[in-house]
C-alpha cells in the first residue's frame, strides 16, 4: 500500500536554549542539568498558559508549538522575563511544519525559529518580521526593529524584532542609505571597465527605485574605486554599500555583488550570476530584488517589465553612449544621440535607450540654433516611446516637461510631469534639481532651493549639483557656509563651468573685485571665445559700475550694453539683469518681456555655452 501523505500545517513555533551552556557544563554539569530542568519547567508552565505544546527536547533546548503568533510571542516574553541565574535565548516565527515520529514536527519553520534563536543576546529573544505583523498591537508594541540578517545555512534575509527583559527599547532603525558602487573587473582594458561601469550604473538605476530607501547618486558613489572603496560610506554618510566584480568573457559574464551594513561590516546578502551577455541586463532588477529584501523595503514595483535580451555590441554601445551623454560636450552628446538611434532601431523595447535617447535629443535641442521644430517632435517621440515600453521611465517624463518649458507658460503641466517623474524614480538628484529649477523659476524660491538640497544630499560630489547648491546657501543661509561648499568642489573639479560660474557670482556680489577678476581671467581659460562674448563684456562692465557707481557711469553702461547687443542680440539679456541688480525693475521687466518674443534670433549670434541658458 503506498504510504499517506504527511500534512503540513502552519504553527507558531518557539525555539528556545541556555545562553553558554557549554561553557557551563564544563565548570559545573550538575548546575548546566538543573538550570536545564529549570528550562522545561518554565516552557510546561508557559504552554499551559497559552495553549501550547512541548515537541521536542533535545540537549539544552526546548521546541514549543503553539496556534498563534501572539499565544507564541506571549509565552516567549514569559521565558524572557522567568530567567534569574542562567540567561535563556529565544526566537520566534509562524511558518510551516510537518509532524513525524513521536509528535516531532519537521520543516523549514521549524529551522527558522531555531536559526533566529541563535541570532538572539543571552536573555533575550528575536522575532520574525511574520509574527511581528501577526501579533496583536499590545504585544507588537514590546518589540524593536533590529534591521535585517541572513540566516545561517540559509539564503533567506528577513527583517527581525528583538525583546530584550529589561533593557531599555532601541530605537528603530532610520531609512537605509545606499551607495551602490562601481563594480570591480580584473582587467585594466576600456571595454571590460566600460561594461562594468555600464553595468554598475543600470543596477544603481533599478536599486534607486526601491521606495522606502535612499540612494546615492553615481557621481559620488563611482568617486570610490580600489582602495578608496573602505572610504565611501564614512564619507557619503552611507549606512550600507552595494558592491561586487564584473567578470566578461566572449559569450558570458560572471557578476558577484554583496550587501554590507556599513557601521559593522556584517555582509547581509552575497550571490553570485551567470549569464550570457545578451542577458546582463536583466540582473538589475535580481540584485535590486535581493537588496529588497536583505533591508526589508517594501519590492513595490520593483520588477517592471522584463529588461530586453540585446546583444553585447547593443550593451556595449549603449553604456558607452550614457557615458557621452554625461560628459555634457555638444560633440559627444551629439555622438550619444546617433549612437542611440541605431540602438533603438534594432532593440525598439528597450525603454532606457529611449530615455536616454529624448535626453540626448533635449540636450542637441537647447544647443541648436536652428531646426528647433523638428529638434522638439524628435525628442518628444523618443520620450514617449519609452513610456510606451516602460510607464515608469522618470527620465522621460522630464524630457517631456523641458519640452513644454519650449512654450512660454504651461507651468501646470511642466510641474504635473515632474512630479510624476519623481513619484517613480524619488531617489533620482538629476530629476530632484530640475524639479527645484522649476520652482525657482515660478518665484517659489524657498521650496526650490530644498528640491535641490536633497538633490546635493544624494550626490553630493557632482559638480553642478554642488554649484547651485553652494549658491542657494550662500544666497538664503549662509554666506560663508555657502563659500565653502563652492570651494571644496572647485578644488575637486577645477575645470567645471558650473562651480567656476557660482564662484564668480558670490565674488562679485560680496564686493571681492579682485577674487572676481581672477575668476573672469580662469573662465577664458574654460571657455573658449569667451572672452570676446557679450557675456564676458558685460559682466566686466557690471563690475566696473560697482566698483565706481556714478550717474556718469551707469549712462556709459547703457550705451555699452545697447552697443553690445547690437552686435549679439542676447546681451540685452544681461542689461536686463544688470538694471534688476541695481534697483531698476521697470526697465528690467520691459526688456525681459521683449527677449520673449526674441529667443530663437537670439541664439544664433550667442556664445554656445550660453545658448542652453537664454530660453
Amino acid at each position: 500500500m503506498p504510504e499517506a501523505p504527511q500534512t503540513r500545517r502552519l504553527a507558531a513555533i518557539v525555539s528556545a536554549d541556555i545562553a553558554g551552556y557549554s561553557a557551563l557544563s564544563e565548570r559545573d554539569a550538575g548546575l548546566a542539568v538543573t538550570h536545564v530542568a529549570h528550562l522545561r519547567d518554565h516552557a510546561r508552565a508557559a504552554c499551559a498558559r497559552h495553549g501550547g505544546r512541548i515537541f521536542n527536547t533535545s540537549g539544552d533546548g526546548v521546541m514549543l508549538e503553539f496556534a498563534s503568533a501572539s499565544d507564541a510571542l506571549a509565552a516567549a516574553i514569559e521565558l524572557c522575563e522567568a530567567q534569574s541565574e542562567v540567561s535563556f535565548r529565544v526566537g520566534v516565527h509562524l511558518g510551516e511544519v510537518t509532524p513525524a515520529e513521536d509528535d516531532d514536527l519537521l520543516g523549514h519553520g521549524v529551522n527558522v525559529a531555531a536559526r533566529l534563536q541563535a541570532q538572539a543576546n543571552a536573555g533575550g529573544l528575536i522575532v520574525s518580521q511574520l509574527v511581528r505583523d501577526s501579533v496583536s498591537p499590545e504585544l507588537a508594541a514590546r518589540l524593536t526593529a533590529r534591521g535585517s540578517v541572513r540566516l545561517a545555512k540559509m539564503r533567506e534575509t528577513m527583517r527581525i524584532f528583538a525583546f530584550d527583559a529589561g533593557a531599555a527599547p532601541r530605537p528603530a532603525l532610520a531609512t537605509p542609505i545606499l551607495a551602490v558602487l562601481a563594480f570591480d573587473t580584473p582587467t585594466r582594458d576600456r571595454a571590460t571597465r566600460g561594461f562594468a561601469d555600464g553595468l554598475s550604473e543600470e543596477i544603481l538605476y533599478t536599486v534607486s527605485r526601491l521606495p522606502g530607501l535612499k540612494v546615492l547618486g553615481a557621481t559620488s558613489s563611482f568617486s570610490f574605486r580600489g582602495r578608496d572603496k573602505a572610504k565611501a560610506a564614512k564619507t557619503l554618510n552611507a549606512t550600507h554599500v552595494l558592491d561586487g566584480s564584473v567578470r566578461r568573457g566572449e559569450e558570458s559574464v560572471r557578476v558577484a555583488a554583496h550587501l554590507a551594513d556599513a557601521e559593522t561590516g556584517v555582509v547581509l546578502w552575497s550571490d553570485r550570476y551567470d549569464r550570457p551577455l545578451d542577458d546582463a541586463l536583466s540582473l538589475q532588477e535580481e540584485i535590486a530584488a535581493e537588496v529588497a529584501k536583505a533591508l526589508a523595503v517594501a519590492l513595490g514595483e520593483v520588477r517592471r517589465r522584463a529588461a530586453p535580451k540585446i546583444t553585447a555590441a547593443l550593451s556595449d554601445a549603449y553604456f558607452e553612449a550614457r557615458e557621452l551623454l554625461r560628459s555634457g560636450a555638444i560633440v559627444c552628446i551629439q555622438t550619444a544621440a546617433s549612437a542611440l538611434d541605431r540602438i533603438v532601431r534594432e532593440a525598439p523595447d528597450f525603454a532606457r535607450a529611449w530615455a536616454a535617447l529624448a535626453t540626448a535629443k533635449l540636450e542637441v535641442l537647447r544647443l541648436s540654433r536652428s531646426d528647433r521644430a523638428r529638434l522638439v517632435e524628435d525628442a518628444r517621440e523618443a520620450a514617449e516611446r519609452a513610456l510606451g515600453a516602460d510607464p515608469s521611465m522618470g527620465e522621460a517624463y522630464a524630457v517631456l516637461a523641458a519640452l513644454e518649458g519650449e512654450f512660454f507658460g504651461r507651468w501646470r503641466e511642466r510641474e504635473a510631469l515632474l512630479e510624476q517623474a519623481l513619484s517613480v524614480e524619488p531617489n533620482n538628484p538629476l530629476l530632484l534639481f530640475r524639479h527645484g529649477q522649476f520652482l525657482v523659476s515660478v518665484g517659489r524660491v524657498e521650496a526650490g532651493y530644498a528640491r535641490q538640497a536633497e538633490a546635493f544630499a544624494l550626490d553630493p560630489l557632482d559638480p553642478m549639483l554642488a554649484a547651485f547648491h553652494g549658491y542657494n546657501v550662500w544666497s538664503k543661509r549662509e554666506k560663508a557656509e555657502g563659500r565653502a561648499i563652492l570651494e571644496h568642489a572647485a578644488k575637486r573639479y577645477p575645470d567645471n563651468v558650473f562651480v567656476w560660474f557660482m564662484r564668480l557670482n558670490t565674488a562679485a556680489l560680496d564686493g571681492d573685485f579682485a577674487a572676481a577678476q581672477t575668476l573672469r581671467e580662469d573662465g577664458a581659460r574654460l571657455i573658449p571665445g569667451l572672452r570676446e562674448s557679450a557675456s564676458y563684456k558685460a559682466g566686466e562692465r557690471m563690475q566696473q559700475l560697482m566698483m565706481a557707481p556714478s550717474p556718469e557711469a551707469f549712462m556709459q553702461l547703457g550705451e555699452d550694453f545697447a552697443a553690445m547687443a547690437e552686435a549679439e542680440p542676447a546681451a540685452a539679456l544681461d542689461l536686463a539683469v544688470a538694471l534688476s541688480v541695481l534697483g531698476f525693475t521697470g526697465p528690467a521687466l520691459e526688456l525681459f518681456a521683449d527677449a520673449l518674443d526674441n529667443v530663437d534670433a537670439w541664439r544664433h549670434g550667442a556664445l554656445e555655452t550660453t545658448r542652453p541658458h537664454i530660453g
